[in-house]
């Protein structure tokens, strides 16, 4: 993953040095990649050649493709760009090829439906290679950065340095439509989020249904969260304050948090186990309020908070980027 990393980065740089022209922004829903290939298995000492294509391509002046393969079957022979420009000399580790290329200078980026570069291999044993298009990073003359995942633009955000811990689960959940930003751009994963964003993403993991016929008094029809919040009082999920309030602007603790992720995971349907926590491997598990003792437990034995650097912080309050990590832990919670 490092080196991969590293491969993309200096793509950017590349590009960066050879490029100074404006150029369109990718429709997502328009373009694509996709391979193709000579044959559909070989032979011991056969070639089998792949053929990487874009679809549709808007604006494409650099990319970086990752292939996977069986390296039982076949191995690497070489990779040749069918573009003019700069190919970087691909890494092939363990059955993944990272390929990477940049065009030079003020040139106009490929559009349309274009073969990108072929990869020749040559036959170990008798059968099927199973070469796969893992993902592909391509830019634009602007230097914008679109990711594919198995063909699906992977929606990402500009102010995620510094939370490589959580770029993942942000990314999947964005693309997923369970999380959106705070502009089209950019996240703010520091932020804190509030306790009805915090429901709307809980009500969403979950795919929570219910008839709201009511709600807190503190949260009226116009309200964004009003459906979402609805839905978790009526499921119990959300007791609120006291007084039928809910305060759905301030900022959510982590024991809050917690108290609400168990209630909903077990109207979902999501068992939950925490005979087995052992708290006091938290400095501050005396914190705990006692309402949220057995969340707490549930929800570090099942492994969706794990704390930080022997600390649980029950009574801090809750990032956007934390949120997103606690979400997509619950949504593929067995």
């Amino acid at each position: 993953m490092k080196k991969r990393k590293r491969i993309f980065i200096s793509l950017l740089l590349v590009a960066a040095m050879m490029i100074c022209i404006t150029g369109e922004v990718f429709a997502e829903e328009e373009t694509g990649f996709g391979l193709s290939q000579s044959k559909d298995t070989v032979s011991p000492g056969e070639e089998l050649v792949i053929t990487l294509n874009g679809q549709n391509l808007k604006d494409l002046y650099a990319y970086e493709a990752v292939l996977s393969y069986d390296p039982d079957i076949v191995e690497l022979i070489k990779a040749e760009s069918k573009l003019d420009g700069f190919f970087i000399t691909p890494k092939n580790e363990n059955g993944e090829l990272t390929i990477a290329f940049t065009k030079i200078g003020k040139t106009a980026g490929e559009k349309g439906n274009v073969a990108l570069c072929t990869v020749a291999f040559k036959g170990k044993a008798q059968g099927n290679a199973n070469v796969k298009l893992v993902s592909v990073k391509a830019l634009d003359t602007n230097l914008k950065a679109t990711v594919f995942e198995n063909n699906v633009k992977i929606k990402t955000f500009n102010d995620l340095a510094g939370f490589e811990w959580a770029r993942m689960y942000i990314e999947h959940l964005a693309t997923l439509g369970i999380i959106a930003g705070t502009s089209e751009t950019t996240y703010s994963p520091g932020l804190n989020i509030t306790r009805a964003d915090f429901v709307c993403l809980l009500v969403r993991t979950l795919k929570l249904t219910a008839e709201v016929d009511s709600n807190f008094d503190d949260v009226v029809e116009r309200d964004h969260f009003y459906k979402e919040v609805g839905i978790a009082k009526k499921l119990g999920i959300a007791a609120g304050g006291g007084n039928n309030k809910f305060k759905p602007r301030e900022s959510i603790s982590r024991q809050d948090m917690m108290a609400l992720v168990s209630r909903a995971m077990k109207v979902a349907g999501k068992e939950l186990d925490g005979s087995g926590a052992d708290l006091s491997q938290f400095r501050d598990s005396n914190e705990i309020a006692d309402y949220a003792l057995n969340a707490v437990k549930e929800l570090v034995s099942e492994g969706i908070i794990v704390g930080s650097d022997g600390i649980l912080n029950p009574r801090g309050n809750v990032t956007r980027a934390q949120a997103a990590v606690v979400m997509y832990k619950i949504l593929y919670h067995d």
